[in-house]
């Protein structure tokens, strides 16, 4: 153990190596379903908005009438 520690020589001490399911876990499904989140959430909230521009009753100024 000790010879370990000596033969590393920036000082770190590495753990164990992360399994490859785990790192593609982390570093890759994790990732991409949160941005789909964001994503999904983003677009829901501006179908919200133009639901309630399109729905909302027209401004006097901003209509002229013939």
């Amino acid at each position: 153990m000790f010879l370990r520690w000596a033969l590393n020589e920036d000082g770190s001490l590495p753990g164990e190596p992360l399994p490859f399911l785990e790192g593609v876990l982390w570093f890759f499904v994790l990732p991409v379903s949160i941005t789909l989140i964001i994503v999904v959430l983003v677009l829901a909230q501006e179908k919200v908005k133009k639901a309630r521009r399109i729905g909302a009753p027209r401004e006097l100024l901003t209509r002229i009438d013939d």
